[in-house]
């Protein structure tokens, strides 16, 4: 599914919708599956973000790990997880917007 996503945390912090409003948005591709992450040692539901433009299909942001759609309406939803920044885990919730 395509989709911008506007990233609400840095490294685990919220962001104020003001400053959001000048951050970089990232377009691409957006996939919900399950897969292993060898950093929790388990299969869990991953969100990943990757561009639809190239062939190689590159992660535009890190892979959102135990990702849960929090709500989804209107074109818009907000996906809600942990990433893995250097080896650091962080909360990260992504505001979507379906295109």
């Amino acid at each position: 599914m395509k989709v911008e996503v506007q990233l609400v945390n840095e490294k685990g912090r919220g962001v104020p919708t003001k400053e959001r409003a000048s951050m970089q948005a990232y377009r691409g591709v957006l996939q919900i599956q399950e897969a292993r992450c060898h950093e929790l040692g388990r299969i869990v539901v991953t969100a990943e973000l990757r561009s639809g433009t190239d062939g190689d299909e590159t992660a535009l942001v890190p892979t959102l790990f135990e990702a849960g759609v929090l709500f989804l309406a209107k074109g818009r939803m907000r996906v809600r997880g942990t990433e893995f920044v250097g080896g650091i885990q962080y909360g990260q919730t992504w505001d979507v917007r379906v295109d």
